[in-house]
């Protein structure tokens, strides 16, 4: 744009960081919530990934999604680790139930992919493009992922 002395001006800086932070914080915690299923894990991923996003803050086009994937994959990484560290522990007592709704125990039984591409798909209502680009595989693929989550969902809830 020109100004009044012919001068240009210069291009709108993005949003600073912290308030950035501010606005993303929660969405990025639920998400994380929801394919951790621990609010404990869950604000760690979620301060992790806030810690990589913001050395690239600056030069992002799209630093709502970077950040989704970068939770996405921290949310994998941690359901990684998780299994390892069962292998190797003993069981808990067995009148130590913890209560969930039937909905969160049966997404829970599902592969981290599979939960992960429902979660995005019926909780966050992103579009096949944008579960692709936060999974890192094709549209076709999240509809397979979809479709197989949906019908073990439901024979688990069937049970």
């Amino acid at each position: 744009m020109m100004s009044a002395m012919g001068l240009t001006e210069p291009p709108l800086a993005p949003p600073r960081f912290e308030d950035f932070y501010r606005a993303q914080y929660e969405p990025m915690l639920r998400l994380a919530y929801l394919l951790t299923g621990s609010r404990t894990a869950a604000e760690d991923i979620v301060q992790d990934s806030f810690l990589r996003v913001q050395p690239r803050y600056g030069a992002l086009d799209a630093p709502v999604a970077y950040l989704r994937k970068t939770v996405t994959n921290a949310s994998y990484s941690w359901h990684r680790r998780r299994q390892r560290e069962q292998a190797y522990q003993p069981d808990p007592p067995e009148d130590v139930v913890p209560e969930h709704d039937e909905m969160w125990d049966a997404l829970a039984q599902l592969a981290p992919r599979r939960r992960a591409a429902l979660v995005l798909r019926y909780y966050l209502d992103l579009s096949e493009a944008d579960i692709a680009a936060v999974l890192g595989c094709r549209p076709g693929t999240v509809k397979s992922l979809t479709h197989r989550g949906l019908a073990d969902l439901k024979e688990v809830l069937e049970r």
